[in-house]
């Protein structure tokens, strides 16, 4: 039986009105969500884990049940797939979702004054990678490393607390099932308005759809990312899927573009992929609708700010020279498939503007 709202099983909400006007934006987050499809759907996250993800009331996320989100099992049994939780989260307006509050703290920058937007920056940084198989003995990585210099910035001080050796911007580890990397990097960033009608049309079309809802931004499976077929089959689009779209689309008009991989640094860094193109005055310039888009969802964005995506680089991204979808580092276990995990942390260092 699914608890009633204003019951004893929702202690904080005694009022049903109040209660039904509070879980409406649930349930129309959830009508207007484009599930996983089957082929890339996991349901392995847990009741108190979806809970806490969304930062929500237990009732509430028994009404999402109710009202069909996807899921097996019953009671405290129940699993979600994650993505579907997280952009149910990004489209409910609660700021207590873990998505959704972290995504306006990414952007809240766009709101700044223009000129914060692109001085250097340094970071405290830790990166660690880890064999997904807990019975991995050791096996070799290879690494690549982040290139800062691309937009201006360096790498001051890099380690790895494995033994390690580096070539070509490849650092290559042996006989470890984790490789753990520390240092700091400072990154810059430039404002270089786009010359490209051409590439200024592209850039105004693709977020005119995620605008107008003729494709959805959402998170998704990282495989998915990289399935275009179905990508544009269900209308959704994250930074990868858009890069790599936008990327075919450019290269049929003509021009000359790459994409390319990175973090996105501040207070909670994530990772990014964008496009770049080869502009008429011979300068690689971004193309990055998707974070005009955030900006714009969460009213971040100043009246220059979307102008500043097409060609302009924040100081706040760390590049990679890896293309969109592409991974950054590859593991040969010696007892598993080679899967791997990550985790990213970038410390604003003392001395920024």
């Amino acid at each position: 039986m699914v608890p009633q709202l204003g019951t004893a099983t929702d202690a904080g909400t005694q009022d049903p009105a109040a209660a039904d006007a509070a879980v409406q934006p649930w349930l129309d987050a959830l009508r207007g969500l484009i599930p996983m499809p089957p082929k890339y759907r996991r349901f392995a996250v847990d009741r108190a884990s979806a809970l806490a993800l969304l930062g929500c009331r237990a009732v509430v996320l028994d009404r999402l049940v109710a009202a069909g989100i996807p899921h097996t099992g019953t009671g405290d049994a129940v699993l979600f797939d994650y993505y579907d939780l997280a952009n149910i989260a990004l489209y409910s307006g609660a700021v207590t979702s873990v998505p959704l509050a972290g995504q306006r703290m990414m952007i809240r920058y766009a709101s700044a004054a223009p000129q914060t937007w692109t001085p250097p920056r340094g970071w405290d940084i830790e990166w660690k990678l880890s064999c997904r198989d807990t019975s991995c003995p050791g096996g070799q990585w290879r690494v690549v490393l982040p290139t800062p210099e691309v937009f201006g910035g360096r790498i001051d001080e890099l380690d790895c607390d494995q033994e390690s050796v580096t070539e070509n911007g490849v650092l290559t580890v042996q006989n470890s099932p984790v490789v753990r990397l520390t240092g700091r990097v400072s990154t810059a960033g430039r404002h270089t308005p786009l010359k490209s009608a051409v590439a200024r049309r592209l850039f105004d079309d693709t977020l005119g759809e995620l605008l107008d809802g003729r494709h959805r931004f959402q998170w998704m499976h990282p495989r998915l990312r990289t399935d275009s077929a179905v990508a544009e089959e269900i209308r959704i689009m994250d930074c990868t899927v858009c890069a790599l779209r936008m990327q075919r689309q450019a290269l049929a008009e003509g021009l000359t573009v790459r994409t390319r991989r990175g973090r996105f640094m501040g207070v909670l860094d994530a990772e990014h992929s964008w496009l770049e193109v080869l502009d008429e005055d011979g300068v690689w310039k971004p193309l990055d609708p998707v974070i005009a888009l955030l900006a714009l969802r969460h009213k971040r964005a100043r009246e220059d700010f979307v102008d500043f995506c097409a060609g302009s680089v924040p100081s706040r991204f760390l590049p990679w020279t890896v293309a969109a979808g592409e991974p950054l580092a590859e593991h040969r276990c010696p007892v598993g498939s080679g899967a791997w995990d990550n985790t990213f942390s970038g410390t604003a260092a003392k001395g920024n503007a």
